[in-house]
């Protein structure tokens, strides 16, 4: 039960010896239960159960054999796969040489791919044959690679690769790990390019381990008790960081490759799980697949982050499940964890536990995690008093370094060791911070601002609206003026007119949406961990927005 605390607190731990210290900490046990479709089938890594010990030996393997390929310390190596367990086992092994890992989403495209190749210089590729079938198709379309690998069965490995499934057949279970200082790189994560191009935030072993390391403290685990279920994207720093957060507290869990909301139920109910970790939309999807026609008495934690949750889900979720429990019965329901990162933060840096008694205002994201520090500041470069909105700064060991191979971005990003998170926000007089919107999304009409969460989170207490995503469009006299994108629940039928006179009924007349566009869920662009991509939203339909302007 106390390993958690002595590996947090273990002054030799690094990203590259991690799993020396888990071996050392937490022996043979099991660490995760693969889901239906997700078993390995390596020569030397198989089955849909992995151990403690299974997973170094894989680490060690896949460092090894990228040693022999002549891949060296600070090498950059790119790996986009299927979100299976190697993924996060080989991303480790290219740090355990010393390396520097490129986690890629398996879902970009051909173009996107070739783009953070070439923006990272990394001469070597590791790819399944599914991602390399269905986004590059032929090895002509990525320039620079040296190297080609494909993970997976040697018997699904395509002519012109090197087999990661022969490779580590071939090499020793054992290596060293690499040497490096806490501040050394380790990895690069790229941002979801939601802005602009992708921008690939450097990561060093410091970063992505403290703030993990203390949230795995804090969260209420037992090693020998608990069971978690993971169905997070691991090539994105949430479901990097969650797996590495549950490494360290030694929670025995289910590895999903992908997030189906009735299949997730379905796990909590069978293995009795305790912990979840998924982001609002999925907690949405939940509830929409009937949480009720499930057993959920075993939750005690129940964890979120990435985005704003609905303080009315929480509320439904922290009756499912007990944080205590008397001869089987709960005592105090179940606990909700809220958290508070991004890339650039390399996970979490503000946490909130939602406790019995405890109500938080609409927007809460909580206090910062130790040794983390926020402040709020406005637009003149002055600290906010409690209460005004600014933009939110925050420092800490996760800090990123800056973004790898951009000095522009990088200077416009940190100041002082300060992270400019380009996130609007508020703090109380007891320190607690609000969330208000990203900057970019703030919308300026008629010399009002106006906070499109706000808008979002109004427009959704209509009773027939399921999802609501609003955006600022340009203005001729206005500079900008707010729309909506509309989501109706099913088999709900609404007008444009009727949201809109909705709105102008229930919220200022500056902030209600002048125009409304309603739309089927299924075309809601969402990036790796379900958010909607606003930025394509908008492009799609500016051009029909802008001709509805009166």
């Amino acid at each position: 039960m106390f390993e958690k605390y002595r590996l947090a607190l273990d002054k030799d731990l690094n990203i590259a010896n991690i799993h020396d210290k888990l071996l050392k900490y937490y022996g043979s046990r099991r660490s995760a239960l693969l889901d239906q479709g997700d078993e390995m089938r390596y020569q030397t890594f198989s089955g849909n159960e992995v151990a403690v010990k299974d997973g170094h030996y894989f680490v060690n393997r896949v460092g090894n054999a990228l040693r022999g390929l002549g891949v060296k310390p600070g090498d950059r190596v790119a790996v986009c796969t299927t979100n299976k367990i190697d993924l996060p086992l080989s991303i480790f092994g290219i740090m355990r040489l010393g390396a520097i890992a490129v986690p890629l989403n398996w879902q970009l495209k051909q173009d996107e791919i070739a783009y953070i190749i070439e923006n990272c210089g990394a001469k070597t590729l590791m790819v399944d044959r599914e991602v390399f079938s269905n986004s590059i198709k032929d090895r002509k379309n990525i320039a620079g690679i040296d190297r080609w690998i494909m993970a997976g069965p040697q018997s699904e490995c395509l002519e012109g690769f090197h087999s990661l499934d022969a490779l580590t057949a071939k090499v020793s279970p054992e290596m060293d790990p690499a040497k490096i200082s806490p501040d050394d790189p380790v990895a690069i994560f790229y941002t979801s390019g939601t802005t602009g191009f992708p921008k690939g935030a450097l990561m060093s072993s410091r970063a992505l381990l403290t703030g993990q390391k203390f949230a795995a403290a804090l969260l209420p685990t037992n090693t020998r008790k608990d069971f978690g279920i993971l169905a997070l994207p691991i090539s994105h720093i949430m479901g990097f960081c969650t797996s590495l957060m549950g490494m360290i507290a030694g929670v025995h869990g289910l590895f999903m490759s992908r997030f189906n909301p009735k299949r997730v139920l379905e796990a909590i109910e069978k293995y009795h799980a305790t912990f979840f970790v998924g982001v609002p939309a999925m907690y949405a999807m939940m509830i929409a697949e009937g949480i009720d026609k499930y057993n959920l008495s075993s939750m005690k934690a129940w964890c979120s982050a990435a985005d704003a949750m609905p303080p009315e889900h929480v509320e439904i979720f922290r009756k499912k499940g007990g944080l205590v429990k008397l001869f089987g019965k709960p005592i105090l329901p179940a606990l909700f964890v809220e958290a508070y990162g991004m890339v650039e933060l390399a996970g979490i840096s503000m946490i909130k536990f939602n406790l019995p008694g405890i109500r938080f205002a609409r927007g809460c994201v909580g206090m910062p995690v130790y040794p983390y520090r926020i402040k709020v500041i406005k637009e003149d470069g002055a600290g906010a008093k409690p209460g005004e909105v600014g933009e939110i700064w925050a420092k800490g060991p996760g800090v990123t370094k800056g973004y790898f191979n951009n000095p522009d971005a990088s200077r416009d990003l940190i100041h002082q060791g300060w992270l400019n998170t380009g996130d609007l926000g508020k703090k109380n007089r007891l320190g607690l911070i609000y969330f208000v919107d990203r900057k970019k999304d703030m919308i300026k009409a008629g010399g009002y601002s106006i906070f499109s969460v706000e808008i979002e989170q109004k427009l959704m207490r209509h009773p027939k609206i399921s999802r609501a995503v609003v955006i600022g469009i340009p203005h001729p006299t206005q500079k900008e003026m707010p729309v909506a994108i509309i989501c109706l629940k099913p088999d709900m039928d609404a007008t444009e007119q009727e949201i809109i006179s909705w709105a102008n009924e229930h919220m200022a007349h500056y902030k209600a949406p002048r125009l409304v566009k309603i739309i089927p869920e299924s075309e809601i662009p969402m990036g790796m961990t379900l958010k909607v991509l606003k930025r394509e939203l908008k492009s799609k339909y500016l051009s029909e927005f802008s001709g509805r302007i009166k």
